[in-house]
Parts: structure tokens; C-alpha cells; sequence
């Protein structure tokens, strides 16, 4: 190639990057039109200093996504308002790209909704869930969002039961547990729930053939209360539990258990509580039992013996909640 042909080759080079330079700088200003910002006085509700600092806020937030933003009037108009009830702002940012709409917890909360309201308009992402938030623009309004109340208490019940395997033993129990109330349901959770016996009845081979147990280490279970607004009411559930059960001469087993209740609470009303109830634990296992023939000799068969054990117990339990907020 000849020191001619080099230059003009040159000359190709520069003219094409010229062209192309000034093609994406035309672009660019075409796709990014100048953003402006007014506050709508007929639905504003803030002061003429406080609608002042709310236009540069939002003016800022588009800077920060990469819009630029004239003071002048522009076809790209975006109006901002706001409307307060009480501590409560409703602000709504409308333009070219839609509407937005927010909540704001007082005046405080404001920059973070301007945000997130920015942010839902630029990318065109909606605003509800984490999709336009992230950690610096969390709204008071989100980090407290409004709940359901629920009481809470601790209880501690006392009562007698029956345990239902060779033959029926009788069992004091005991239990405790915490339960979680709405209106008119519940969840109940439990532990050391126990039905335990004992008896000076020995059979022939020196075990006490009158010591009974069963229970469980942890119960889970759901209420329903009948009458969800008064001040007393009947409930029934459900659940399941892990426990075992021994009994008898030998007999028994572990594992889950099935969980039936009815009972009766009052007052509901009340940081004290009281309750009735009767549970029917029916186990997902049968217990067993192995026996030697009395006059055993090597390789005699050695019979294992399975039976359903179900049990029944009625108490009576007080409860009692802490720092108990009045429910709305």
C-alpha cells in the first residue's frame, strides 16, 4: 500500500468515526428528553417552603436515574401533589410515563417515597413489592405494616385421664403450653403434655403391672373458636404430636400421634384465662410386648405381642399474658 493509499485509508477512518459519534450523541439526546417538575396547586396540600424542597427531591431522584431536568416548562411535565390526613401524606406523581401513587408516614417519609416512586417510572417496574425498593428507600408505611392483633398467653393444666391398653389405667395429668388467639381461630403449641400412674400391683415376673404412661414432648394444634366475639366460647381442634406410651408388663412404643380437642375458655376478654378441655390422642403406632415362656429354654419362640393404646384426658388450665395491648 502506497503512502497515498495510507492516507486516504486514514481519512475513511476518521470521516466513519466522525459520523457515528455525532449519530449517538443525536441519539442519545432524542431517547433522554429534559424532564421538568410542577407541583399542582389546586390538589396540593403542603406549604409554598415544603413544595419548594419536594420539587427538588424528585428532581434529584430523576438526576439519579440518569434524567436530566430543566426548571423551564418541557413536553416531559411531570406534576407531583400531596394530600394529608392526619400524620398520613397520599402523594401522586403523574407524566408522559404513567401515574404513580404512595404513602407516606409524615414528612419524614417522603424522600424515601420519592424514590421509589422515581424509580417505578423510569424503569417502568410497578411498585408493589421489593421491585422498586431496595435498602436506603424503605417507607415507614413498609417497615410497619398493619397486623391482625393477636393475644398471646402461657398456661400451665392439671387434670385426669384414662389410658386404654391391656386394660384401662387411670392417669393424673399435667401440661403446658403456649397459645396464640385471633377472633376465631388459634394455635396451640404444648409440651411435657403427660399422663402418668403408678401402682403397687406387681405381676409374676416383679414388674409393676399397674405403672401406666403416656404423653408428649411437643404438640402442635389448630382451634376454632364457636363464638368468635363473646366473652366465653366453646372451640374444638386439632393437631398432631411425637410421644410414646409404655404400660403394663412391657408394653410400649413411640412415635407421632394424632390430636383431637374440645373445649371451653373464658373470659376472652381478659388478660387471665381459664379453660376445660378433653383430648383424645390417637398414635400413628401400636405398642408391643415381648414374652419369655415361664420355663424358657434355648430356642424356644419368643412371642412379641402388638396392641392399639388411645388415651383420653379432661383438665382444667389457667393462663396468663404479659403486657397485654388493647386490641382496636
Amino acid at each position: 500500500m502506497t503512502s497515498l493509499e495510507k492516507e486516504n485509508f486514514m481519512r475513511s477512518v476518521l470521516r466513519t468515526f466522525v459520523i457515528v459519534s455525532v449519530f449517538m450523541v443525536s441519539a442519545a439526546g432524542v431517547g433522554r428528553a429534559d424532564v421538568c417538575i410542577a407541583v399542582d396547586e389546586a390538589q396540593d396540600r403542603l406549604s409554598p417552603d415544603e413544595r419548594t424542597v419536594a420539587v427538588r427531591l424528585v428532581a434529584r431522584q430523576f438526576e439519579l436515574a440518569g434524567e436530566p431536568v430543566v426548571a423551564q416548562d418541557c413536553p416531559s411535565r411531570y406534576t407531583l401533589s400531596h394530600v394529608m390526613l392526619g400524620n398520613t401524606i397520599y402523594v401522586t406523581l403523574a407524566g408522559p410515563r404513567g401515574r404513580r401513587e404512595g404513602t407516606a408516614l409524615g414528612r419524614d417519609d417522603l424522600p424515601a417515597l420519592y424514590s421509589q416512586m422515581v424509580r417505578s417510572m423510569v424503569t417502568g417496574r410497578p411498585m408493589s413489592g421489593f421491585n422498586v425498593v431496595d435498602r436506603t428507600n424503605v417507607t415507614s408505611a413498609q417497615a410497619s405494616s398493619e397486623r391482625v392483633p393477636a393475644d398471646g398467653f402461657w398456661y400451665a393444666r392439671l387434670g385426669y385421664g384414662g389410658l386404654f391398653g391391656d386394660r384401662t389405667y387411670g392417669t393424673p395429668a399435667i401440661g403446658f403450653g403456649y397459645r396464640v388467639e385471633l377472633d376465631s381461630i388459634g394455635v396451640d403449641v404444648s409440651f411435657l403434655n403427660y399422663q402418668i400412674s403408678s401402682s403397687n400391683d406387681y405381676g409374676y415376673d416383679g414388674s409393676s403391672s399397674g405403672h401406666a404412661f403416656a404423653g408428649s414432648l411437643l404438640k402442635l394444634e389448630g382451634l376454632y373458636f364457636i363464638h368468635p366475639e363473646a366473652n366465653k366460647s366453646t372451640y374444638v381442634g386439632g393437631g398432631m404430636s411425637w410421644g410414646g406410651t409404655t404400660f403394663g408388663n412391657g408394653w410400649n412404643g413411640s412415635g407421632l400421634q394424632g390430636e383431637l380437642t374440645a373445649g371451653y375458655e373464658l373470659p376472652r376478654a381478659s388478660a387471665l384465662r381459664m379453660f376445660v378441655q378433653a383430648d383424645a390422642v390417637l398414635p400413628f403406632y401400636q405398642v408391643s410386648a415381648t414374652r419369655f415362656p415361664v420355663n424358657y429354654r434355648l430356642n424356644s419362640p419368643i412371642i412379641t405381642e402388638h396392641r392399639y393404646a388411645p388415651s383420653l384426658v379432661v383438665s382444667m388450665g389457667f393462663g396468663w399474658q404479659r403486657d397485654r395491648q388493647r386490641r382496636r
